[in-house]
């Protein structure tokens, strides 16, 4: 029976982690300790999750007073290297939610105070578990593309997962590192597992297109006191979900943290478009491009090799209407089903059931894999990667297991191009890291 302790209790915290603990790991796992700056959401986590587990609102306290052997850390960005570093140092294990980080200084204090400890940080990229990611590892361990030359990969977030980066503490660089840092880590970590290299040099460009102060005049700085939401289509009425309700309206005269701030406020600093070029070991290069504000979801990403290409491309939802600028309705389960909106009409397309892989050799030809499409979770990645962490790894024969080296890879690539953002240079990973030689393979 292991103990663990979880601080930050937002949805994150409590519905990725806390739920499942205390039901489908009962059996090898506790909670012992819940902490979080505002005392709103202790108590809400204390009901959903078990009024008998002790609440904090300081984490030292907590550490103090019950057992822990691991830490559970679910805070915002920024402050993940705070309760990674004190959690390390008081002798207990971490697991942490990505990123890891969000800027070089914190993350050489990270692998620093682990090294002292000799504790371990775990990092939850859930997204290397999914049956379809696990896949594309696997032809590419078995070197169905021979040597590789290149990856080109894209990431769209659309107008309802993609507005919510700018209308939460996400939308300030120094909260959560700009999408670069927290989102494209996920994907940053997925180039990096797939090809078994560590990134050496990265250059990008970025900017914000759509959410700009200027494409909604007259807007307040939160939806719940703004004069316009009759004509916006991103108002969010906090009141109307449970949830939501509970875990931040109610709680918001704790600490003012306001969960519907404007997606086009003059605060937000973040950007909405993004690309970047990284260099690997062996010349191996990566194209990687983001967009925060399509009408679809989906991914896609090709590897260019000496025996051919290897494609793979996986929708996640559409709005099936012509005209959905309701948000509310926007973003109902009701609108949002899995097609693929590639070809034909999407609105009268089919869900899709089977999530295809293409081999193209280089010679001429195709070879199609196929695996099911798995709707829970993160494609299924989130139960596989919960029952490594509170289950034990027996084999991990493609590497699914994420330690800090990883998750400091993932995040040193959006730190790097934060920084060739704002200098227009090319930027060393190692430089970042303080190390003399450059990183290569892992």
């Amino acid at each position: 029976m292991t103990n663990y302790c979880i601080v930050g209790l937002g949805s994150r915290g409590i519905s990725m982690f806390g739920r499942d603990l205390v039901t489908h790991y009962r059996d090898v796992a506790r909670i012992t300790g819940l902490c979080d700056r505002n005392e709103g959401r202790v108590r809400y986590a204390q009901e959903v999750l078990g009024k008998d587990i002790p609440g904090f609102t300081d984490f030292d306290e907590m550490l103090d007073n019950v057992e822990c052997d691991c830490v559970i850390v679910t805070t915002m960005d920024a402050t993940h290297d705070h309760f990674i570093v004190k959690a390390l140092e008081r002798g207990k294990d971490v697991i942490t939610e990505k990123p890891m980080t969000i800027d070089a200084e914190r993350c050489r204090r990270i692998l620093d105070a682990e090294r002292r400890s000799g504790r371990t940080v775990r990092v939850t990229f859930n997204y290397r578990y999914a049956p379809y990611k696990t896949e594309i590892k696997r032809l590419l361990q078995e070197g169905i593309i021979g040597e590789v030359h290149s990856v080109e990969f894209r990431w769209y977030l659309d107008t309802v997962h993609g507005a919510d980066y700018f209308r939460r503490w996400h939308a300030e660089k120094k909260n959560s590192g700009g999408l670069f840092v927290h989102k494209a880590t996920h994907h940053f970590d997925l180039i990096n597992w797939w090809l078994g290299l560590e990134p050496q040099e990265v250059v990008a460009m970025g900017s914000r297109h759509y959410y700009l102060p200027d494409r909604m005049p007259g807007h307040g700085e939160r939806c719940a006191t703004c004069q316009v939401t009759d004509r916006c289509p991103f108002y969010l009425d906090l009141g109307r979900d449970d949830t939501l309700n509970a875990l931040y309206k109610q709680a918001e005269a704790y600490d003012g943290y306001h969960r519907d701030q404007c997606v086009f406020s003059e605060r937000i600093d973040i950007e909405d478009t993004m690309g970047a070029l990284i260099r690997y070991p062996n010349g191996v290069q990566a194209t990687y491009m983001l967009t925060a504000a399509t009408p679809f979801e989906g991914w896609q990403v090709a590897f260019n090799g000496s025996k051919g290409r290897l494609e793979a491309f996986e929708p996640e939802f559409f709005i099936t209407e012509e005209d959905a600028t309701d948000f509310a309705r926007r973003s109902s389960k009701d609108v949002r089903r899995t097609v693929d909106w590639r070809f034909g009409d999407p609105s009268s397309a089919e869900e899709v059931r089977e999530l295809e892989i293409r081999f193209y050799p280089l010679f001429g030809g195709v070879q199609v894999f196929r695996v099911p499409h798995v709707r829970e979770g993160h494609g299924g990645g989130d139960r596989r990667l919960k029952d490594h962490l509170f289950r034990g790894v027996d084999s991990d024969p493609y590497g699914h297991v994420a330690g800090s080296r990883a998750g400091a890879m993932s995040i040193l690539i959006g730190v790097a191009a934060n920084l060739s953002m704002a200098t227009g240079q090319f930027v060393r990973i190692a430089d970042l890291l303080g190390e003399s030689a450059p990183v290569g393979v892992r």
